[in-house]
């Protein structure tokens, strides 16, 4: 791609926050605009939330599209945190006849195809499903099936930041939760069981997690 091309895509909506650096943070409302039509951020930005629903690249640059109250444009890469991502996860249609990893796996799909109805591929089942399952399911809704399995938290966080939530096994009989967003602090995750959003710290997800032997899926 040419430096001075432009190309961007929309994308399922996720949140981010910008860094606390002391450094002018500004944004424009085209990523080709000149520098006298930057707009600066106000202090108080630093502690909002950014809704991204467009990402894009321009002169070798990533970009962030946010819409927020009055003010929409596009944020560079540069100024936003590494260490904070969140996904806007909204939990499919409520099947309270169904598995933990029916409903945990739908709410994954979910998150970019809310249109694929997965109990309307697997139907449904109390009783837990294969890997090929899980991997059928994503190939066909998403287009591809990540094992991560005794992987890192780096990795679990990159998946995040790639805009893909992480299936994690870590319960009695099989049951699971779905990691959508990540600080410094903690991880946010969806519990299938009672269809909450909550938060873990890191010791305490690896207590749970080991329970499966590391087990976790993405796409």
């Amino acid at each position: 791609m040419k430096s001075n091309s432009i190309a961007s895509e929309n994308v399922p909506h996720f949140y981010v926050r910008l860094k606390h650096r002391k450094m002018e943070k500004w944004y424009v409302n085209e990523m080709q605009a000149g520098k006298h039509q930057r707009k600066a951020f106000n202090h108080s930005d630093e502690k909002a939330k950014f809704e991204i629903d467009q990402i894009g690249f321009y002169q070798k640059h990533l970009w962030f599209h946010f819409e927020n109250g009055n003010n929409a444009g596009w944020i560079p890469n540069k100024f936003i945190r590494k260490n904070y991502r969140i996904l806007k996860l909204q939990a499919s249609k409520d099947n309270t006849e169904v598995s933990n990893e029916e409903k945990a796996l739908s709410v994954l799909v979910h998150f970019a195809r809310p249109d694929f109805d997965i109990y309307e591929k697997i139907g449904k089942t109390l009783d837990n499903l294969s890997n090929e399952t899980f991997k059928g399911v994503l190939v066909n809704s998403v287009g591809s099936y990540k094992d991560l399995t005794k992987k890192s938290y780096r990795r679990v966080r990159s998946q995040i930041n790639r805009n893909r939530p992480v299936m994690l096994w870590g319960r009695r009989d099989n049951q699971c939760i779905i990691l959508f967003g990540f600080n410094h602090r903690v991880f946010f995750y969806f519990d299938p069981e009672d269809g909450l959003n909550k938060t873990i710290t890191v010791k305490e997800l690896t207590k749970l997690w080991k329970r499966s032997g590391y087990k976790a899926i993405s796409y």
